[in-house]
Parts: structure tokens; sequence; C-alpha cells
């Protein structure tokens, strides 16, 4: 059983007047200048490599001025020619097993895709990777602020330079002097630069990034692609990730938090610290203050505090109440506050074992999940925080409860935002140990890195409630006969003991595999059926197993069977979101008519023998070029909803009744849902086929019957029928108008839907997912412009070029839409829509005001929307 730790010692409670001294909470140090302070703006850019880059007196007057986070791998390339978006806008999804020659030629380098020179090809979107340096100016006085006027000694002035990730292989100079080296791209790091800072002069920081060779099996981005800071404190501090928050003792009649704070001493003199720790409420309020006592620190040691917080009335962080309390840690010196570290935790238990599965705050949950890659779309691997919020919003209103971060540690804000919002983590390491997956990735480093970038990540984790379980790796080949895992299972615990540890997919083919000796939970991939599941918790019947890998064509049998077994505590699908890269392995197959036509053991196929021969005979995974994304999400590479989305709604009773309606097929053919592919399907009655053309209607439903409609009378192969699996399949003639499905149980109508079919396209709609706009430049506003009709409805496969015009107190950051076959330029003012839809991405200015978007398509009424941008 993992459950949480004992209750360690307290101290004693200080009094109101030091309580309110405390109420400053924004962790800022002498001076009134935050402690960490972004160090985005103002850098360099150059792609290519050149020789000295490092050296403060190279001339850097050619380069490019930008802002980071930065990813050079979604820009177009400098030698794209091509602007022929159109080559590849068909919106079908259909798939043959060999491309069609009479089909248009795709162009072979346009935007950001150069499907000849692209060295790691489909798996990275065949984008381009490469090298590429960063160069940034500063002086000392712009980062250190006001301490002096403070009466903050200068000399006593400690900066920390901070990346939240860099892809990958990142060398640091600073005036020249070799920082580090940095392997992984997905971990943070962090350099003390004091020695090396001009005091008066101009600071020259290099940063050569090295993303050459196959090193990825999906699109990783290229670049400064997440967030830097700068760390300003005295001698006497906080070093990084050094408040650690435990809940030790959780009731809503009282908890106790037990916050453990390490204080370095960076001077060259012993100083006595002592430590202060004020807890507040998720309303702001002031809850509990406790000191520890003063401690000498000697130079260039470090000394750890432990304080007890008992907290009454706990209001306890879940999936359905996010509660968040705040626990400030003040480091004091004779009485002076000399450095503060703020941070946000919630107070939940968890359990974890193999009779009752898992457990938060003593009750059952069952995961419905979702894998996520990093990228997000069109904005490539820039990591800002409104698109990592909009993703968890967006999943959590669909059903989902649990991401896995597949399958590298996540962003800051990424699990910031599934903290505020109720979204459970399963916080993933590595995707590969010793053993690499490919010639140039990770593996040659491994050895020599891995407990570094284990030890930052849960470090920097820690304190996430969502963060509910730590994977080790996925999938991985182990040729060191589970010494590798345990060493870092090890490791893990003596950083965290309060989470449970799985290897994703680590038990996947047998219940003697050698993760067993070390995990705490069972993982399995796609064993939908139990046949993997079932054997293995018989020989492991203390521990929880979860399958942190399912197809999107087996939501129902993985659902039934974590249902129908305490133990089986959830699955998260492959995947939750469409990502670049991996490209194809979501196609959707014709097959021979007749041979997938209903559901079966492990696909939307007769057998899981069928399903492998029908797989094997298209040669692998993917699809040719020019599809360069997984397409396996439930939600499209815009964030909108996909087909089997709509099963698992239905499934999960959130939605009475769905309906939609198939492609149609070449002659001779049928659609089948298989593997990571599904249904090329739309909420559509309009459709380019003769009058009478059979089409096939798919109704999900949790109920016990479905009636067809058509301009509302039966129609044939539209009579009453019981859905299986929650699907009900019916085949009938096109004719246009309204389509109904009525779904019912125990006799009685539990809801219904409709298509209409729909007029020719007339004008354009601006749908933004925000009313306003802040100047932080964090802040996104994500559009979606839509094809409509003379009555204002969207033409479901409506596929127009669209041009973008942006003015005001913002910029388009990005453009996009769902088709995982459109190549084309992420950052030109166009975009073709698909399914009658395309996104546009605004970012704001610093400064206050409007900002205006205007879609234009020829021969459409434009669109036009202004958003007000406020001062942050």
């Amino acid at each position: 059983m993992i459950q949480l730790g004992a209750l360690a010692a307290g101290s004693a409670v200080l009094g109101v007047d030091q309580q309110a001294a405390a109420a400053d909470l924004d962790g800022r140090s002498e001076g009134g200048q935050p402690r960490d302070r972004s160090f985005d703006e103002g850098w360099l850019f150059f792609r290519g490599d050149v020789g000295d880059g490092q050296t403060p007196s190279f001339d850097d007057g050619s380069w490019r001025g930008l802002e980071l986070p930065h990813d050079w791998s979604i820009e177009d390339l400098p030698y794209a020619s091509s602007q022929d978006g159109g080559a590849t806008s068909d919106p079908s999804l259909l798939a043959v097993k060999d491309p069609d020659p009479t089909a248009p030629d795709a162009p072979q380098v346009i935007g950001p895709f150069d499907r000849v020179n692209s060295q790691n090809g489909g798996s990275t979107a065949y984008t381009v990777g490469g090298v590429g340096w960063y160069r940034k100016h500063f002086k000392l006085s712009e980062i250190t602020g006001n301490r002096a006027a403070s009466g903050a000694d200068e000399n006593d002035t400690h900066v920390e330079l901070r990346f939240d990730g860099v892809y990958q292989n990142a060398d640091v100079w600073l005036n020249g002097t070799h920082l580090g080296f940095h392997p992984y791209g997905y971990t943070s790091f962090a350099y003390d630069v004091t020695p090396h800072l001009d005091p008066k002069g101009t600071n020259v920081l290099a940063v050569r990034v090295d993303n050459s060779g196959q090193n990825s099996r999906w699109y990783s981005g290229s670049g400064i692609y997440r967030h830097t800071w700068l760390t300003v404190t005295g001698a006497v501090r906080i070093p990084l990730w050094g408040v650690h928050v435990t809940t030790p003792e959780v009731s809503a009649h009282r908890s106790v938090a037990q916050v453990k704070v390490s204080v370095a001493n960076l001077g060259v003199a012993a100083s006595s610290a002592s430590v202060r720790v004020t807890v507040l409420d998720p309303h702001g309020q002031v809850v509990n203050v406790r000191e520890a006592s003063a401690q000498s620190v000697g130079a260039g040691a470090t000394a750890d505090s432990s304080l007890d917080v008992p907290i009454s009335q706990a209001e306890l962080w879940s999936q359905d109440s996010p509660n968040l309390y705040t626990a400030r840690a003040d480091v004091l010196v004779r009485g002076r506050v000399v450095d503060t570290a703020v941070t946000t935790f919630g107070i939940r238990s968890l359990v974890w074992n193999g009779e009752a599965g898992f457990l938060l705050n003593d009750k059952p949950v069952k995961i419905t999940g979702g894998c996520l890659h990093h990228d997000h779309g069109p904005m490539g691997a820039v990591a800002l925080d409104r698109s990592e919020e909009r993703r968890v919003e967006i999943l959590k209103k669909a059903g989902f409860n649990a991401i896995r971060t597949a399958h590298n540690p996540p962003t800051p804000s990424l699990l910031d935002a599934c903290d505020r919002l109720g979204m459970l983590v399963m916080d993933e390491f590595f995707d590969m140990w010793d053993t690499g997956k490919n010639p140039d990735d990770y593996a040659l480093h491994f050895a020599e890195w891995w407990e570094r970038d284990l030890t930052s990540t849960v470090l920097r984790d820690r304190n996430h409630p969502s963060v509910v379980i730590w994977s080790l790796g996925n999938e991985i080949t182990d040729n060191t006969n589970g010494r590798r895992g345990a060493e870092m299972a090890k490791a893990l615990r003596a950083l965290d003991s309060t989470r449970p540890i799985t290897v994703g997919g680590g038990s996947t083919f047998s219940a003697d595999d050698p993760s067993w000796s070390y995990v705490d939970v069972g993982d399995v991939h796609y064993n939908a059926n139990g046949k993997g599941y079932g054997p293995m918790h018989d020989a492991h019947p203390d521990r929880a197993m979860t399958q942190s890998e399912g197809f999107p064509a087996t939501i129902h049998q993985d659902t039934k069977f974590v249902n129908d077994h305490a133990w089986a505590v959830g699955s998260w699908v492959w995947a939750a979101w469409d990502y670049l890269g991996e490209s194809g392995i979501g196609k959707t197959p014709m097959a021979p008519e007749g041979t997938g036509a209903s559901i079966g053991d492990q696909s939307v196929m007769p057998g899981w023998s069928t399903a492998r021969t029908l797989h094997h005979s298209w040669g692998g995974y993917g699809y040719p070029y020019p599809y360069f994304q997984g397409n396996c999400g439930d939600f499209d590479l815009i964030g909108q909803r996909k087909p089997q989305n709509h099963w698992r709604t239905a499934l999960s009773g959130h939605s009475p009744v769905e309906l939609l309606v198939e492609r149609p097929a070449l002659p001779e053919t049928e659609q089948v849902a298989v593997w990571w592919g599904y249904f090329d399907e739309l909420e559509s009655w309009t459709w380019e086929v003769e009058h009478g053309h059979p089409m096939t209607v798919h109704v999900y439903t949790p109920g016990d019957s479905v009636r067809l409609l058509l301009n509302g009378r039966e129609v044939p192969g539209g009579a009453a029928r019981a859905p299986e699996r929650a699907m009900a399949t019916f085949t009938i003639p096109y004719v246009p108008g309204e389509l109904t499905a009525v779904a019912g149980r125990n006799g009685r109508e539990i809801g219904r839907k409709t298509l209409t079919t729909v007029g020719a396209p007339v004008g354009l709609r601006l749908v933004p997912d925000v009313e306003e706009l802040t100047t932080a430049r964090d802040d996104l506003a994500h559009v979606l412009v839509e094809v409509t009709d003379s009555r204002h409805r969207v033409v479901p496969d409506a596929t127009l070029k669209v041009a973008f015009e942006t003015y005001g107190a913002g910029e388009l950051a990005a453009v996009g839409n769902g088709n995982p076959h459109n190549v084309d330029s992420f950052k030109q003012p166009r975009r073709h829509t698909w399914h009658g839809k395309a996104l546009a991405i605004l970012r704001p200015d610093r400064r206050p005001g409007h900002v205006t978007l205007t879609a234009r398509a020829a021969g459409l009424r434009p669109a036009t929307l202004t958003l007000p941008v406020r001062r942050s």
C-alpha cells in the first residue's frame, strides 16, 4: 500500500503582530523586486552554426532579435518556395494502402516542412532541426534593480540563471566562460552566474543548441522553447526548489502541512539564520505561522528546517474542489527577512493498493485519462502559460480527469494549471534509459545524467497536488535486468515518498518483468480485453494497476474492464490531443467491404488477428508525407472535438446521444477503426453525393435503444435497435434535410440530436476563447474562424483559404487547422479551413489598448473581432 508518511514534530505559533508582518506574500526580495524575474526579452538568434559564437566580442549585429520561448523548427524554412497549402487541403482522412498517383503533388518544401532534408522524417513531422545560437547582452544593474537603494550590499548579491527547457544539447557561456552543458531537452537546469558577471560593463550570455541527428520519436521542437529566469537574492538564501510541502495528516477537521525549508549560505562567513513559514488558505487568509529556531549555517553549507503547521477545517484538494493553499517561507538573519520563497500546495491524501485501487482523500477514483505530448500544434514547442491552461480546460470539460506527460517532464505552467483546475497527472521522466530508440537520442547521455535530471524534476514538481503518480519511463528496454530501474526508484523515493512509482508499459508483457521488483503500481499498454491485466494482477494482488496507453477504438473495452475491477485504476488513451510527428499513425484505413463492420475484441474490427493483419499489410505504423501529425487524439491539433470523443462522452454519460456520419468510402470498401485510428466521420448531414447514396451513421449513447429519423420519418435501416458498446450503426440512403437520432432507456427518451443540411458558404465568423487579453506575454486568444451559410450555420466540410489581418496592441502568433496532412506555414497570415474551421492565435503586446483581427476569404462576407488588452 502507498500512502502518506508519518507526522513530524511541530514548533510554536507566532503572535498576531508577526502574522500581520507576513501578509506580503508575493515572494519579493530586498528592494521590492521579485526574486524570480523573467529573462525572456532581448535575445538575438542565428539559425545555423558559427565559430566562436560564445566570444563576447563576436559580431552578432546581423542576428535576428526575438523573445523567448522560441522554437525554430516550427518557423518557415528560409528556402521554402511553395505557398500552395491548397494542394494538401482535401478534408478526407480515408487512406488507401498505396497513395493515389493521380492526386496533386504535395509541395516538398513548404512552411517548416522539408520531406527530403528532415533528418527524423515523419517521426518529427518532416521538420528540420540542426544547430542554433542565442545571445543576450545585458547589464547587472538591469537585473539587480534597486537592491542597493534598499540598503542591500551589492557585493552580497547572487544571481542564478534558470532554463525551464532547451531542446537539446545546450552549451551555455557567460562572458566567454563555459557555464555547462545540458543534454536532456525536457528538464529544468540552472547556473550560479554570480562569479562570472561584470558588475559595471555589458555581459554577454551565449547558448548553443544542437538538435541534430535522429533523436526523437515525435516532434520535439528546437531551441530555448520554455521560459528563462533570473533569481536574485543575497548570500543567505533558499536554494532552487528548496521548499518541500507534504500533508502527512489529512482530514476535514484537522490537517498538518509539513514544510521543509533549505537555507544555503553562499557567503564567505558563517551566518545564524532562522526560518518562518506562513500558510494562507485558498481565500488568501493567514491560517497559521510557525518559526524554527535559528541555526548556524557555515560558508558554502546548507541547513534544513522542518516545520509542522496545523490547519483546522482544511479545504481539501480534489478534482472537483481544487483548493490551493500557499506557503511562504522567510529566511531571517538578525530578525531581518533576507529571502522569501512562495509555493502553492494542496491538502490531500493518496492511497494506491490492489484492493481499493486508487483513493483520493479516502474516496475511490477511476482514471479517465489521456496522454499528451508537449507541442502546441501551430505554436510548435513554444510553451506559454495560456496554451497549457487552455488545453487542460478543454480536456476537463470533455470529461478527462487525468493526463500523462508522455514521455517527459512537462512545463511548470502545465502543472500549475492542473493544480488550479483539478486535473490529475502522471508525471513521466524519460522515453528511454541506457538503450536508445534512435541513434542520437538521450540514451547517449543517460548513464551520466539520469540522476541529475530525475532529481531536478522531482524537486521541481513534488509540491504540485495534481501529481499523483511518477513514471520512471515509457516502454523501456532495460538490459540491466532491473538494476537501473531499482537505482532510479531508490533515488526517487529518497526525494519523495508520498506518491507511487510505475513504469509506463513496464509490465505490459509478463507478470515476472523485473520492473515488478521496484514499482508500486503495475502498468500495461493496449490490454483492453484484460488478457494482460488479469494474470499480472493475479501474480501481484497487492498492487493497483493502470493502463497508461489505450487505443481510441477500444474506449468501451477499456472503460468496462476498469469499472469491473477495483484494482484497475483507469486508462490513459493514446492520445488526448493530436500532436506533431509520429505522422499518420491515426490514419483511417479502407478495408475490403464486409471485413470490418462490427466491433471486436481489440478494435472496431471482427478480431485482434484481423486487426493485426490489416495493420501490417499497410507496412508500418504511419502513413506517408504529407501526413505530418499523429491524428489519434480525442481533440485535433487546434482543440476541436474528434469522433472518438463523441463516443467517449456518450459512454461516460456526459452526453445522452451523439450523432455522426461517415465520409463515404471508395466503392467496395469500408472504413475501419483500428489501432490508433478511428472513423472519418462528422456531425454533418451535408454531403456531395447522389440522392439515395448509402451512408453509414453512428449513434453513440449510454441508452438501451436508438431510433433514426430522416425528415421526421423512420427510414429503411432506421428502425429502433439496441446499441452495442454504446454505439448503434445504421446504413441509410442520403436525402438532404434533417437527420435525427433519438436515444432511449427503459422505453423513455433520454435525448435526441439532429443534423441539418446546410447551404453554401456565405460568410466567416470569429469566435474567441477569451473576452479580453492582458499585457502579459503569456496570455493568448485562440480565435476560431468558421465558414457559415446564409443562416449562420457552420458549413461542416468547407475547405477555403482564409487570410488574416491584425493591428493594434497584439500580433498574430500562429495559424493552423486540424487537418493532419495539410502541410502549410503556421506563421503566414493565411490558412485553409478544415471541417469549416481554422484557428488564429493572437498574442498581446506589452501595451494596453485593443487588438483587432479581420478574416477574409474570396467571395465571402469577412469577419472582424476586437478584443481589449488591459494592463496586467
